[in-house]
């Protein structure tokens, strides 16, 4: 079995003129995620079609003028599972 870690952040552009970077990171373990383009796709579906926030917004929530998705890591975790 197969987890992908994927570590990233995102850069927002708030109306004032500064960025503001937030971090996180997610795990995915999904048989049909088999390499790396196919989890940093996962990530990026997620990021475009998902209405929960991938990143902390406490104080973010108006000033936004845009936000850059940047994918940092991406990490294969491989175990065996034994019956």
């Amino acid at each position: 079995m197969a987890l992908w870690i994927i570590s990233y952040h995102i850069d927002f552009k708030m109306d004032d003129g500064t960025k503001v970077t937030r971090k996180d990171m997610r795990t995915i373990e999904d048989p049909d995620v088999e390499t790396e383009d196919k989890a940093r796709e996962w990530l990026s579906n997620r990021y475009k079609n998902s209405d929960d926030p991938m990143v902390d917004m406490v104080g973010l929530l108006a000033g936004i003028n845009n936000e850059e998705l940047i994918i940092d890591e991406v990490i294969l975790h491989e175990f065996n599972i034994q019956d």
